[in-house]
């Protein structure tokens, strides 16, 4: 894409004139113009790192002030309180970003708060609002009573305000909300009609001046697939790029300054993979028409989390995508986007001046919005009761700690209840399926996202419904997946690009562990044997694999217990992207057999059958990957002696040697 930055430069510049904006002196490349001015480029006009004077370049008959305040992946974290682990958690809460917001908007004349999705789902309030206290007839969900206080303009529609609770509860849980939901790539099944709003127009008088603002929702068009249970034959999703293409030019027509409130992160493949598909705000800031992008869905940080793309139109200290101000403001309630711009009106057309991209982020030092916590505190209450409900105890810690580089409890828990339901289930194992071996895929949810918070932590004791949501953060459903040999190995190869390639000969220091794959594609396979081998380049990493002792078959067919996102096609697994599930429960949620599972054995003590480990090789250097500060605690089964703590890391993160040649 670097080979095009030029001429999209070019066209930018053309189509500015043409609209009656002649905004340089030299006929030159936005690109070049950046590379030999040292500013950059915000939608038509320059920017700079901060709100500073405009340069002598650009001819505007005035300029006004405005600032884009952004939340993101609010996931129903309406306090500072993790449920899942039942402690607070100073870092997040929606109510810690209302105190931000507050304090910047007393700064500030003129400005708008938006939301780029994932909203009505996440923490288990959400699961209390939806199954056991549901909403009631003309009841609003709070986080969207909390939107309404806080005086949100527009939401994106996220792929969990749909893939987890259905429509009929998103529709019931938003109508009463102030502000429209957005999204101009869902359409109602075989029509062309949209399923909510496509975009909105704000008008905002500046000064005595009106300033009309487009905002224009995406959602990832996986969702189709990671909600088919709800949306299939009743929604269309399109894809984000061409979806923008088609109605930008309409949302011009009415607007001075167009954003794209997008839920989708930022990925550098091409515009047509799977992965930019999902991931397209680095697409859509490159398109002509946009003057901003908000986006979501990574639950990182934009500026900040994005050095490894590889873009040239990427500035990831200065949160500019190919001269375009970008903001993605994390999740939880973690921190707040900020756009800064100056308006100018040239030749009597509003454009984008100079901008500053920042991120607030919460922490210790942050107070709790007195009004969030009033708001919040009948059903932060209830949730507290239901998730600290006894269903068990467990003679073993069940960390994710080692989850990424050994068999472990968190893991083996999830299998074993998912064995346990399939082999007493009639219709798998009577009938067309009565023959087939049964096996289990389950992922370490959360096993380290760039900072010690993000794992999986129940110690040995009482096990509570929290405990099991802390094991199983999603609302997924059970669905069974029928594959032959070959498309297990495809499986899990998809998984082991969880490894960077390690070189024998190499006698340097080497992460084992890629730090861009998320840790929920992290799929081990229970019923099976085998190896990764972490010397070989991706798709060639699975050896030894056995059934029942015997080399697997390639053509051997096997029943695989999973959740529907995963049988969906989520992540890009080959083989659940080509099939259908055989069997796909109703209803059936993932967590509750977990729970059922637990109240069944307890006490329990999920050890790790070690069915899969690393290949042990010789390494002439040393090999480290990232995991919790106090992961040493926990040793699980088979890693003892093998790794050793090094230090922590300007993260927080633990950093640890281990000997892959004693695995």
């Amino acid at each position: 894409m670097a080979e095009s930055d030029n001429s999209r430069g070019e066209e930018r510049q053309e189509q500015q004139e043409a609209e009656g904006g002649d905004f340089f002196e030299k006929d030159i490349s936005r690109r070049d113009f950046i590379a030999t001015s040292g500013k950059v480029v915000a939608g038509a006009l320059l920017a700079s790192s901060g709100l500073k004077h405009l340069g002598g370049s650009v001819k505007a008959d005035g300029t006004r002030s405005f600032t884009l305040f952004t939340t993101t992946d609010e996931h129903q974290y309406l306090l500072p309180y993790n449920y899942m682990e039942d402690a607070a958690n100073e870092n997040i809460g929606l109510s810690k970003a209302m105190t931000l917001f507050e304090e910047e908007a007393a700064a500030r004349d003129n400005y708008m708060l938006l939301s780029a999705g994932d909203t009505i789902q996440g923490s288990m309030v959400g699961n209390l609002e939806f199954d056991v206290e549901p909403l009631e007839e003309g009841e609003t969900q709070k986080i969207v009573e909390i939107f309404n206080e806080m005086g949100y303009e527009a939401a994106a529609v996220g792929n969990h305000e749909l893939q987890d609770f259905g429509m009929d509860f998103f529709e019931h849980a938003v109508e009463g909300a102030e502000f429209p939901w957005l999204a101009a790539n869902i359409r109602l099944a075989g029509s062309d009609e949209y399923y909510v709003e496509p975009y909105t127009i704000v008008e905002r008088e500046l000064d005595g001046e009106t300033v009309k603002f487009g905002l224009v929702g995406f959602v990832p068009p996986q969702t189709m697939k990671w909600g088919r249970d709800w949306v299939e034959g009743e929604l269309e999703f399109d894809d984000i790029v061409p979806a923008a293409e088609e109605v930008l030019p309409e949302v011009r027509e009415q607007a001075d300054i167009v954003i794209a409130l997008a839920h989708t992160g930022l990925d550098d493949s091409p515009v047509d993979s799977d992965a930019a598909r999902e991931d397209a705000a680095a697409h859509l800031a490159q398109l002509n028409g946009f003057d901003a992008v908000v986006c979501g869905h990574d639950h990182s940080f934009f500026p900040g989390d994005y050095d490894w793309m590889d873009m040239e139109a990427v500035d990831n200290n200065l949160g500019l995508i190919d001269g375009l101000p970008v903001v993605m403001a994390g999740s939880w309630g973690d921190s707040l986007g900020v756009i800064d711009m100056e308006l100018m009106k040239q030749n009597g057309q509003w454009r984008i001046g100079e901008v500053s991209v920042d991120l607030r982020k919460t922490d210790e030092n942050v107070e709790s919005h007195p009004t969030v916590e009033e708001m919040a505190e009948d059903v932060h209450e209830a949730t507290l009761e239901y998730v600290r409900t006894p269903i068990g105890t467990s003679d073993v810690a069940i960390t994710s700690f080692f989850a990424r580089v050994a068999d472990n409890p968190v893991t083996q828990i999830v299998n074993d209840a998912q064995l346990w339901w399939a082999h007493n289930n009639a219709e798998l194992t009577e009938g067309e399926f009565a023959d087939l071996p049964i096996l289990s895929a389950a992922a370490p949810f959360q096993a380290g996202r760039e900072d010690p918070e993000y794992f999986t932590d129940v110690r040995a004791g009482d096990v509570t419904i929290g405990d099991v949501a802390d094991i199983y953060i999603y609302d997924n459903e059970l669905r069974v997946m029928k594959i032959n040999g070959e498309e297990v190995i495809e499986w899990l190869e998809r998984s082991a690009e969880n490894f960077n390639r390690i070189d024998p000969d190499y006698d340097g220091e080497q992460d084992l562990i890629d730090g861009s794959f998320s840790a929920f594609n992290y799929d081990v396979i229970d019923g099976i044997d085998y190896e990764i081998d972490v010397t070989q380049p991706e798709g060639e990493r699975i050896v030894n694999a056995t059934y029942d002792g015997e080399p697997l078959s390639a053509d051997q067919e096997f029943l695989v217990v999973t959740n529907d996102y995963r049988a969906g096609g989520g992540g890009g697994f080959g083989p659940t992207e080509r099939h259908d599930p055989v069997y796909a429960p109703s209803g059936l949620v993932n967590r509750e057999i977990i729970i059922d599972y637990i109240e069944e054995h307890e006490p329990i003590a999920p050890e790790p059958t070690n069915n899969w480990r690393i290949k042990p090789v010789e390494v002439a250097g040393t090999v480290h990957f990232r995991s919790h500060p106090d992961a040493m605690e926990v040793m699980v089964p088979g890693l003892e002696g093998k790794v050793e703590f090094v230090e922590i890391d300007d993260e927080g993160m633990g950093v640890y040697d281990i000997d892959i040649a004693a695995l």
